[in-house]
């Protein structure tokens, strides 16, 4: 059984149509008529810079590249190279010194807390500049990493506006091959760009085919794990996806807010 082939086997032109006309729909409804999204020069950013300048013309689309001083070089070529093929202009931000600043007077800060204030950093930015252009910010956040909860909280997760949030990352490589995304993007490993060499699947310890699968199966068909291990799937990697998926359950919700009824507490 190659399971892959139930969620891969879409017409993708069908699919970036409806992505286009909901997304016009969803601003419509909202009131607003620009969006502010951050490039990365991945292929996600990519789609949905493309998406938005269907839906909305170009003019109406601010995209921003925000590097810090560990992000390569080649991040910022084919960001541009994206904005480019879109016909938005690119906004450069460096936030290098803002984030530095914070970490001045911190001895040795690990990477991971780095790169979480680098996610945030930029957020803060795009939501200052979402205001300026009385626009909406959109995320660029797929289905596998909202499973795996790959992702900062308040960070690249914030946004009104995810177009590529019911997709599977591998759904999204076909997407960007029919929409004529560039080449050079579609083939790049997917980072985050952290850190230098860093990538999403080595920061996992899963690919994301292998996600996509697990995750398909066990949501999407109700397989347990004995059933998915039987179609080829380690326990080891189904436990890499649950896991993931239960511990980070919090991003994927709203805050928690603790209920008060007010007739417990009347009186002394």
């Amino acid at each position: 059984m190659d399971v892959r082939k139930e969620y891969l086997s879409l017409n993708y032109k069908k699919v970036e149509k409806h992505l286009i006309s909901s997304s016009k729909s969803a601003f419509k409804r909202r009131g607003f008529t620009g969006a502010v999204i951050g490039i990365s020069g991945g292929i996600d950013s990519a789609v949905v810079l493309c998406l938005l300048s269907k839906a909305l013309g170009v003019e109406n689309v601010y995209s921003f590249f925000m590097p810090y001083k560990s992000t390569s070089r080649k991040s910022f070529e084919d960001a541009n190279l994206v904005a480019v093929h879109a016909g938005v202009t690119l906004t450069k931000i460096d936030i290098t010194e803002s984030v530095d600043s914070y970490f001045k007077n911190e001895l040795n800060p690990i990477r991971m807390r780095i790169g979480n204030k680098c996610a945030r950093e930029r957020m803060s930015i795009l939501y200052d500049r979402s205001f300026k252009h009385s626009a909406l910010v959109v995320g660029t956040s797929n289905r596998s990493e909202i499973v795996m909860g790959y992702g900062t909280q308040f960070g690249d997760l914030a946004c009104a506006l995810n177009p590529l949030g019911d997709l599977w990352k591998t759904q999204i490589f076909l997407l960007a091959e029919s929409m004529g995304i560039p080449g050079v993007i579609i083939k790049k490993k997917p980072s985050a760009d952290l850190w230098e060499n860093q990538t999403d699947e080595g920061e996992m310890g899963i690919s994301y085919r292998e996600i996509d699968a697990i995750a398909y199966l066990y949501f999407e068909k109700g397989y347990v794990t004995e059933q998915i291990n039987k179609l080829g799937y380690s326990y080891k990697k189904i436990n890499v996806v649950l896991t993931a998926y239960e511990r980070n359950e919090f991003k994927r919700q709203m805050p928690f807010i603790i209920k008060v009824n007010s007739n417990k507490f009347k009186g002394e």
